[in-house]
């Protein structure tokens, strides 16, 4: 029997800059520039004035010029909260996590990338009806946002709503014909749904546009495999062996067990 059939996992977080290994620490503010003294300019002598005159202990002394400024005292910048929602995202904090992005939306609710990392953190542990919210809303807000319609076909299809799973892919596609993810989550749509050609077609598509896919090989090579086409099945095995062993070491193990019974 094949080894089971996942569903593509769906993009991560987006992301401003690198994900953070660490907690993001408050950066330094910079040193307040120190504030020089001005020099006041001797004033000029009154036209026709002798030296005498100038020297004369009734003469005007000027003021002595004023004291430096004490430098402003530095201002911490405010919290990095996006940063600090995606670490801690990252590391399965949802508590945290969801501190953070409740922030962001207290200050700007009106962000389709918030809400859409906020349903990822909701999908990751299993509130599917609160992750659909959210994608839902951040389509609200951004229609043509296409992360977002995959992230939610991604989540009905975990619900088992297919058709409409299948629908948001499509939507997805229609903004970016070479979305490889949504090409392979349809694909695994079709699959469930009985329509094994067209997942191989999907699938060849996304091979198409990336041949380096490791889920797209995997999953090929499953749909290959339960329809009875062992040396297409060897093939992408072998492929998704090459390309994905390091990032899916327990899925591997199961394809290497699967291609010792196909003979290879």
């Amino acid at each position: 029997m094949a080894p089971r059939l996942t569903a593509a996992e769906a993009p991560r977080a987006a992301r401003r800059g690198a994900t953070p290994s660490a907690p993001p620490s408050q950066p330094t503010p910079p040193a307040a520039p120190r504030v020089e003294p001005r020099e006041s300019p001797s004033p000029a002598p009154a036209a026709g004035a002798s030296r005498l005159a100038a020297r004369s202990p009734t003469a005007r002394r000027e003021p002595p010029p004023p004291e430096p400024l004490p430098p402003a005292a530095p201002v911490a910048p405010p919290p990095d909260h996006f940063g600090l929602a995606l670490y801690y995202q990252q590391v399965g904090d949802f508590d945290k996590a969801l501190t953070h992005y409740r922030v962001l939306l207290e200050q700007n609710e009106g962000s389709a990338e918030v809400h859409n990392n906020l349903g990822l953190l909701y999908q990751d542990h299993g509130q599917l009806d609160e992750a659909i919210k959210q994608f839902q809303r951040a389509i609200a807000i951004h229609p043509k946002y296409v992360k977002a319609h995959n992230n939610l076909g991604v989540a009905l299809m975990r619900g088992n709503q297919l058709e409409t799973a299948a629908s948001e892919f499509r939507v997805a596609l229609g903004g970016d014909p070479r979305n490889v993810e949504s090409i392979v989550n349809l694909a695994l749509v079709q699959k469930a749904s009985g329509r094994m050609a067209d997942a191989r077609d999907l699938l060849r598509r996304a091979l198409a546009i990336d041949p380096r896919s490791a889920g797209s090989h995997y999953n090929l090579a499953v749909v290959a495999d339960e329809s009875g086409d062992a040396s297409t099945a060897i093939e992408h095995y072998r492929a998704f062996l090459r390309l994905g062993t390091v990032a899916y070491a327990d899925l591997a193990a199961q394809v290497r067990a699967r291609l010792t019974l196909l003979g290879s």
